[in-house]
């Protein structure tokens, strides 16, 4: 700022002092002018006669007074001279008015800079101060984003800790199951009881691993989106047919109330992983022998997919919660999972261009949408 005012005086101060050049030099012009035409009128007189050159010089010397300026009035009056202009009109006129150019010239010049000055100045605030909101508005979002980071990384370091710890109970139980299947001195259904105790602690293990590779994808950026079109109904009948297994061990009906036979613009792989995983936490959280319902309405650029449990719903202030990783909320006590399926969920689905809510239902259970992309 201090060096754009410099630049301005600077300017300014360069057209004062050319404009005063100017001026000075129109002056020794008119009196180099006035002084050869006074002089040549001399050299003229001279040649009278009747008037010695004395005379005529202390004639041109000699100062004006009310008596000769009374004759010479008369003498203007007698001859017409009051009535037009003079040689000396006509030989200082041009030096005024070109003093009245540079002047205005000079002024124009000056007034024009000044208010070029004026608006760099206001556009230059007007960037400041975008600039400023810019930085603040930057400065918010970093700091919300470090403060979500370090969230996060608490998170992920109770989360690993707390997965150590769990591992511990079913490979404890493991060994021991193992041991006694494989020992001679138990007997056959003994062994048998306890290799089927064996077999629940190895898929209760390969949950684990499973959530834990999953949080390293996550981290490592491999969880690539490459959308195509594909058919709402026959995605949303293969993520069933994924958990059906499930839901048939707790007597659970998976009902296809409406689905549009829509085409959405999606990542197959992906998307089947994130509608797997809340179907799959419907069936784990739900009671045994009640109900799941799956329907969809299509809208103008996008599908509403609903997943509708009889479980105990989701208290409100978990409800933008569970989207966190590792977040395990209050009714998950008695259910085995990582907390990782509906972050990535949720990953997914916005990465798409989609979004994911979960709100409870009127009489009991929690109703998930999911809005997908339509071709």
């Amino acid at each position: 700022m201090g060096f754009r005012r410099a630049k301005i005086i600077g300017f300014i101060l360069s057209i004062i002092i050319v404009s005063v050049g100017l001026i000075s030099w129109n002056y020794f012009e008119m009196r180099t002018a006035l002084e050869y035409d006074r002089t040549t009128a001399l050299g003229r007189l001279s040649e009278n006669e009747a008037l010695s050159e004395a005379q005529l010089i202390e004639a041109f010397n000699q100062e004006g007074n009310k008596t000769y300026y009374a004759k010479g009035s008369e003498l203007e009056a007698k001859y017409g001279m009051d009535t037009r202009e003079t040689k000396y009109d006509y030989l200082v006129q041009p030096f005024l008015v070109r003093n009245t150019l540079i002047l205005l010239v000079t002024i124009l010049l000056v007034l024009l800079l000044f208010f070029w000055n004026l608006r760099e100045q206001k556009l230059l605030m007007e960037e400041l101060e975008s600039l400023e909101n810019k930085y603040h508005t930057e400065k918010s979002q970093y700091s919300i984003l470090l403060q979500r980071t370090r969230q996060e990384d608490s998170q992920i370091k109770s989360s690993i800790t707390d997965i150590a710890h769990q591992l511990k109970t079913p490979v404890a139980s493991l060994k021991l199951s193992m041991d006694i299947a494989l020992s001679e001195a138990y007997s056959p259904a003994e062994r048998q009881e306890f290799s089927d105790q064996a077999v629940l602690q190895i898929n209760k293990l390969n949950l684990m691993l499973d959530g834990l590779a999953k949080i390293s994808q996550m981290e490592t950026d491999l969880i690539q989106i490459n959308p195509q079109k594909y058919s709402l109904r026959k995605l949303v009948s293969e993520a069933i047919n994924s958990v059906i297994i499930k839901a048939l061990e707790r007597d659970i009906d998976i009902e296809l109330s409406s689905i549009d036979e829509s085409t959405i613009f999606v990542d197959y792989k992906w998307t089947l992983e994130a509608l797997s995983n809340v179907l799959e936490n419907a069936i784990k959280y739900s009671p045994v022998h009640t109900k799941i319902q799956v329907n969809s309405q299509s809208l103008v650029t996008y599908v509403v997919l609903e997943i509708l449990d009889e479980g105990p719903g989701i208290p409100k202030q978990e409800q933008t919660l569970i989207y966190q990783r590792f977040y395990r909320g209050e009714n998950s006590n008695e259910v085995e999972g990582s907390g990782v399926g509906l972050y990535l969920t949720r990953k997914i689905i916005e990465e798409q261009g989609g979004t994911i809510l979960v709100k409870n239902r009127v009489d009991q259970g929690a109703n998930f949408q999911l809005t997908l992309p339509l071709v």
